[in-house]
């Protein structure tokens, strides 16, 4: 009797270790478990495939407004015209254009439509309108589609803007850029100046909202020289026509 009773007693010990070491498994089985079905995230994309992404996107644009001014110095065009700002809209066979400027110590506005191979501008001095040949026009060079494109595809060492005064929705990618890459903001260029640039990106549909560009991209710039491209209103439905 003694012999079963301890039996009983040893039965019962081994029982009560088994459901203690379930226990002890079980929240383990389960953690393990619920830890396979919780999906990984994505990899984040590097930032230069993000501006792959926005000229992508831009490439897909048939219009848009754009608008350049500096922060700190100006734009050197033909004729002595010293640009500090030109803004208008732009599709894809046409611009038109309105632009400050200064001539020595005159200051001058004027605007320009750009049809096909046709080119209307306005007198500085008298504000009329007439046509001039392409050649003659000191926007000639101007093109803002291919300059997105250009500056989306040779941006160099692309990295990523941390800071508190990022806007919700926005990405900033900090990288540089050939001078040259810049010809159809400017018309000539420093080719062997290589200016840096701050873009702004929408973080939904990959569209460059805003460059900004720091340094010298001609020689007469100055090293602090900063140009602000701002880009909006696209794909509006606005038909450029001409003046007269």
């Amino acid at each position: 009797m003694a012999q079963l009773h301890f039996r009983s007693i040893l039965s019962r010990s081994y029982s009560a270790t088994a459901v203690l070491l379930l226990l002890v498994l079980l929240p383990v089985a389960c953690s393990n478990s619920e830890a396979a079905l919780v999906p990984t995230a994505a990899p984040k994309l590097t930032a230069a495939e993000v501006v792959e992404l926005s000229k992508t996107s831009m490439g897909n644009i048939d219009s848009f407004s754009f608008q350049l001014t500096h922060d700190s110095g100006h734009t050197t065009l033909s004729g002595a015209l010293q640009l500090t700002r030109a803004g208008g809209f732009v599709e894809t066979n046409g611009l038109d254009l309105e632009a400050e400027a200064n001539i020595g110590r005159l200051f001058v506005k004027v605007e320009a439509i750009v049809i096909g191979r046709q080119t209307w501008m306005t007198n500085p001095i008298t504000g009329v309108w007439s046509e001039i040949a392409p050649e003659d026009s000191p926007f000639a060079f101007l093109d803002p589609v291919k300059l997105v494109a250009d500056i989306l595809g040779d941006t160099q060492q692309a990295t990523y803007v941390i800071n508190d005064q990022t806007t919700i929705g926005e990405i900033e990618i900090l990288g540089n850029i050939p001078a040259k890459s810049l010809a159809a903001l400017v018309g000539y260029v420093s080719p062997d100046e290589i200016p840096s640039v701050v873009l702004t990106i929408d973080s939904s549909s990959n569209l460059l909202k805003k460059i900004i560009i720091s340094g010298v991209v001609q020689s007469e710039d100055e090293l602090g020289t900063v140009r602000v491209i701002t880009l909006s209103d696209f794909d509006e439905p606005l038909a450029i026509k001409p003046p007269i």
